[in-house]
């Protein structure tokens, strides 16, 4: 849980979850500063987003054989030590934050969109350790330096300009600190398309995916002073298609990116 605030503005509190949106004020939590560079994007592309996966939390399935792919090399490469302080940009249902400790780390969980966070929140047991907070991974109201490890999961397909997230994590990472960061890889995205459609009781949505390649993922990377330890382009096995039929297709097919990231 977040410990009441150190100054008198009041954030927009949701059963826990704090949200930055139209905050300009510098604010702290815990010792978490929020900065004035806060003042969130509100572009339709992520307001898309953040509806789309509002209307996909109840229902996403967080256990597909994908994650045999990256949460091994989560575990692998993101080194953690204990008392560290760890962000996780685009949590979602809280797939990453399931294979860490409880107790060991400090941990921040950011998703754009409340009902993922919700989600994750009620599927992972009480962990006071771990504050929730509403806002766009592209626009962090986090003070620099300020976390040891960070690790996404297949938010860099959501976003247009994987510059600015690259940035971001370059921002609040400490001199010497890690992140592991995955996306869906290009090959896979143009053999099932770059988009994801939902149908929902009010008519199917559409949460939009941008492409890019895996060298302009490491420049980007690269640009932002972020060193790449570490790249893994696992496909899809023959396992995986006997847990999934529907993925006969993509037999052979490279799934994910998986990068290790330090500082």
């Amino acid at each position: 849980m977040v410990s009441k605030l150190t100054d008198r503005h009041e954030l927009k509190r949701f059963d826990c979850i704090w949200t930055g949106f139209n905050i300009r004020t510098r604010k702290c939590y815990d010792d978490v500063v929020m900065e004035d560079r806060f003042a969130m994007a509100t572009d339709a592309g992520g307001k898309g987003t953040e509806a789309g996966y509002d209307c996909w939390a109840a229902t996403y399935d967080d256990g597909d054989p994908s994650t045999w792919l990256d949460e091994p090399f989560l575990l692998d490469q993101l080194k953690p030590f204990p008392g560290c302080r760890i962000l996780d940009l685009g949590c979602g249902t809280g797939r990453y934050l399931r294979r860490l400790a409880s107790g060991l780390y400090r941990i921040t969980a950011v998703d754009l969109s409340r009902g993922m966070l919700c989600r994750a929140r009620r599927d992972i047991e009480r962990r006071e350790e771990i504050s929730w907070v509403q806002t766009s991974v592209t626009c962090l109201p986090f003070q620099s330096r300020l976390f040891d490890r960070v690790m996404s999961g297949l938010v860099l397909d959501h976003i247009e300009r994987p510059e600015h997230l690259f940035g971001q994590i370059a921002a609040v990472l400490k001199q010497k600190g890690r992140a592991v960061v995955t996306a869906v890889h290009p090959d896979m995205q143009r053999l099932t398309g770059a988009d994801i459609e939902l149908a929902s009781l009010n008519g199917s949505v559409r949460i939009s995916g941008h492409l890019h390649e895996v060298r302009s993922l490491i420049v980007a990377a690269q640009d932002a002073t972020l060193m790449v330890e570490c790249i893994e382009e696992p496909v899809v096995t023959e396992a995986m298609v006997s847990r999934r039929s529907d993925w006969r297709h993509k037999l052979g097919c490279p799934a994910l990116l998986l990068l290790a990231l330090s500082k």
